[in-house]
């Protein structure tokens, strides 16, 4: 699969090096000289990279970059900076940009960090789309499971564990004990088990089924 890039800058000389150095490499290049025109190819494409110059006339990267952030795009940016100011580089890493690159660009330094930027997006979608997979067969269980801190504060509940505690709503952070008299029961188990100081990652809690005759299982 071909990966596509996005090049943002107002000078056509780097728009034009940047998309020869890329293509040679393999990469399908756009490129965008105002922040118009690059918000427009970014509503219209999904980008794998972008690179985004600091300055981009009347306008600034970082502006950019913020409304590049708050529509939750997820390719990686790499700004392009002739001198960065320290405040200008520390607004850019808390809007999480991906690195920096001087000018003159030099083409081994562009491609490598296109390398690893690039890798570094696949890994985010992997790791997203395995979290993704635990958490649906998380919530398919028909075990109920409930993860708790070491406050007994909730910290994860599957659908079967909402259902046998009675909770409808969102719990996280709230007190095991206080949520209805099977948490109080949770609480206790995981407050003795803890006492014990046997080393253990979880505990089985049966609850009688009402109206079945059989038995409903939390795991903690």
């Amino acid at each position: 699969m071909n990966r596509r890039i996005l090049c943002i800058d107002d000078e056509e000389s780097i728009r034009v090096t940047f998309r020869a150095f890329l293509e040679d490499e393999g990469y399908c290049v756009d490129t965008a000289a105002s922040a118009d025109e690059a918000l427009s190819k970014l509503a219209d494409k999904t980008y794998d990279l972008i690179f985004l110059d600091i300055m981009l006339g009347p306008h600034s990267g970082i502006n950019v970059l913020r409304v590049i952030r708050k529509k939750k795009i997820k390719a990686p940016v790499i700004m392009i900076t002739g001198a960065p100011e320290v405040e200008t580089a520390a607004e850019a890493v808390r809007l999480g940009a991906f690195d920096y690159l001087s000018k003159p660009v030099r083409q081994e330094t562009l491609v490598r960090l296109a390398k690893l930027a690039i890798t570094h997006l696949d890994l985010t979608r992997q790791r997203e789309e395995y979290q993704a997979h635990l958490e649906a067969i998380f919530q398919c269980m028909r075990d109920g499971i409930l993860t708790v801190d070491r406050q007994l504060r909730v910290q994860e509940m599957n659908g079967a564990a909402h259902e046998l505690l009675g909770v409808a709503g969102e719990v996280f952070g709230e007190a095991l004990e206080g949520i209805g008299p099977v948490g109080k029961v949770c609480a206790e188990v995981i407050s003795q088990t803890l006492e014990s100081r046997r080393p253990t990652e979880r505990r089985r809690v049966e609850f009688p089924a009402s109206g079945t005759g059989g038995h409903k299982v939390l795991t903690l």
